[in-house]
């Protein structure tokens, strides 16, 4: 199958077009969830999601926590569906992340919210969904329908929102141009996962890594190379990497680290930059078969690793929807392959809802 002839290809090369309409057409909402929390001094954030919802969620607690320093604790909707906990909200912001807004024990978690006094959210792709209507606040992908079962284009629609939402907060990190950053950066990732995808047709299994905002990213990619290539890939934080599943790391094993130039802070961009340098050393050393997508190719030079430069932002934030790219691509490459369709994966359909 031509990987270009697939509805996941051509939804996740809309998504660049769809991230210029959203601040302008969340910004009322946008202010007021900001108002709203101010005034109640909210001191933490409650997400609850499942799958890629949740990976957005991840970059969502980064830029809360990296910029803000409010905790935000990524919820189980289980406690409350599966053991009928009674959740304390009081001073939160709970939000809900779900694509279809179907999502029956994410609802649970905003019901919840909304009985406890808390400030509620719902992030979706369906204005009239139930999760929208339930939540005090509503925050639109519009990102049009999305017919392949791997979400693309809606993903980095909930980034993007994620990321206003963050600024919307305090967190001033800046969210102009991302649709713009995608748009020119596209014809590069398509380069750069080119030959990363034909190293990818035969693999069984691989580990992704990142640390922080990029950890959100390892875990996406993940995902999609499980769902639409049958690929066993594990994803970690890097930093828990090394407490153990790095035993199972060998000559010859896949890895992907995604590392970015900046952090989301200036101050500790060198930090940052020596964090991932240590990991790609030590997975030379261990003799891994590594990919390291960057947009930093200076800090890996002359290493023993596949350095597939993308274009970057000026902060990790920013990269971010870079690499969200760079995972969407090669997946659907890949997919495609090895003779698979990345839209009608075995066993999944396009909304899946748990209780």
């Amino acid at each position: 199958m031509d990987y270009k002839s697939t509805l996941m290809w051509k939804e996740l090369n809309e998504a660049k077009d769809v991230l210029k309409t959203l601040r302008e057409r969340n910004a009322g909402v946008l202010q007021s969830v900001a108002a709203a929390a101010e005034k109640a001094g909210v001191a933490n954030v409650y997400t609850a999601a499942r799958g890629t919802s949740d990976h957005a969620m991840i970059f969502l607690k980064y830029l809360i926590e990296g910029r803000l320093g409010i905790p935000v604790a990524s919820g189980a909707p289980s406690a409350v569906t599966m053991y009928g906990a009674k959740m304390k909200f009081s001073n939160a912001l709970v939000i809900g992340c779900s694509q279809s807004g179907k999502a029956a024990d994410v609802m649970e978690i905003v019901r919840a919210g909304n009985e406890s006094g808390a400030i509620t959210v719902a992030i979706t792709n369906d204005e009239q969904s139930p999760l929208a209507k339930l939540a005090q606040y509503h925050l639109y992908c519009n990102a049009g329908e999305e017919k392949s079962v791997a979400a693309t284009k809606t993903f980095s629609s909930q980034l993007y929102l994620s990321l206003l939402l963050a600024d919307a907060l305090g967190a001033g990190i800046g969210a102009d141009g991302i649709g713009e950053l995608l748009e020119k950066s596209s014809p590069a990732v398509d380069a750069a996962t080119d030959g990363m995808a034909k190293e990818f047709i035969g693999a069984e299994e691989c580990f992704l890594l990142g640390r922080g905002v990029s950890s959100a990213l390892a875990f996406e990619c993940g995902l999609k190379l499980q769902e639409t290539c049958y690929i066993r890939a594990r994803a970690y934080h890097s930093s828990d990497f090394y407490h153990g599943p790095m035993a199972m790391v060998g000559k010859g094993t896949k890895v992907i680290l995604f590392a970015s130039r900046h952090s989301l802070n200036a101050a500790t961009d060198e930090v940052h930059r020596e964090d991932y340098v240590k990991c790609a050393r030590k997975m030379e050393e261990l003799g891994a078969d590594l990919f390291i997508v960057t947009d930093d190719a200076d800090s890996f030079r002359g290493m023993n690793a596949h350095v597939e430069l993308i274009p970057g932002g000026k902060t990790e934030a920013e990269t971010a929807f870079c690499f969200a790219l760079a995972a969407q691509m090669l997946a659907c490459k890949v997919s495609c392959g090895k003779g698979l369709s990345p839209d009608e994966p075995r066993a999944l359909k396009k909304v899946t809802i748990t209780k």
